[in-house]
């Protein structure tokens, strides 16, 4: 899977928003913290600070979301086009992306697509989520602690406030869910592909669950809106690769369509 691809500007600009968002949220924790200990800025002056990060996290959020609708739609065309060999968006090669021009039959195609998103997707959501992980079970023994040392005092209260709401503590509770759906879906494709072992049957009879595992993915990938770590992809897109040709080849719904058209 090449990282190559038209949404790529969007989705970098939103990321560049959603590491805003995760830098106002560890200032606005980060501050807490230090009043809460010293007290040294004077009651006006934090809730002034405090406000005005607020306001930044929520552009930032905002227009992280803005950005990341834009790459979404550009990435579903960029799907479709691949699977039923269209070309929407010029001067756009979609075979790079995909490891799936083998396959000839646009249905199964296109379920050979989502099938490799959802593996790629699910395991790159599952090292992304470590970092966020850590931040929320440090944040929240902080918070415990300091609850034991002082009481709840009205900079516990904020600090709890800024820890339930913050972008970070968001994203973990996200990822976990991005990767978890991710992986039903894989699973559900599985199932799919494992019947069809069993039982060879025309394509417009598992259709319907093509475009269920669609909507399904397309829809998890939507609501989390989550851009996925270009690090991570690149640290993992090679063996990824290798084994999602290992699943494709393993399957005889996939190689099946070679012969069909020969």
């Amino acid at each position: 899977m090449s990282a190559n691809n038209p949404q790529n500007k969007d989705f970098i600009l939103s990321k560049r928003f959603a590491l805003a968002q995760d830098i106002s949220g560890a200032i606005a924790f980060a501050l807490a913290i230090f009043q809460g200990i010293t007290l040294l800025i004077p009651a006006k002056i934090f809730l002034v600070i405090s406000g005005v990060i607020l306001v930044v996290e929520y552009m930032s959020s905002y227009y992280k979301s803005v950005f990341f609708d834009k790459g979404h739609r550009i990435r579903e065309v960029g799907l479709i086009d691949n699977s039923f060999n269209e070309k929407r968006i010029p001067n756009y090669n979609s075979e790079p992306y995909y490891s799936n021009a083998s396959i000839s039959k646009e249905e199964i195609k296109l379920l050979a697509n989502i099938h490799e998103n959802s593996l790629f997707t699910s395991r790159i959501a599952e090292k992304m989520s470590f970092p966020y992980y850590l931040f929320s079970v440090l944040a929240f023994l902080f918070f415990i602690i300091k609850l034991f040392i002082s009481g709840m005092d009205d900079y516990s209260s904020l600090l709890l406030s800024f820890i339930v709401s913050s972008s970070l503590f968001d994203r973990a509770i996200k990822l976990h869910s991005l990767k978890k759906s991710s992986e039903d879906i894989y699973e559900k494709i599985n199932e799919i592909c494992s019947r069809y072992e069993k039982r060879s049957v025309k394509t417009s009879m598992i259709l319907p669950q093509i475009v269920e595992v669609l909507l399904l993915y397309e829809n998890t990938v939507f609501e989390s809106k989550i851009n996925l770590s270009e690090r991570i992809f690149c640290r993992l897109n090679s063996s990824l690769s290798k084994e999602w040709i290992d699943i494709r080849n393993s399957y005889l719904i996939y190689g099946n369509q070679k012969e069909m058209k020969k």
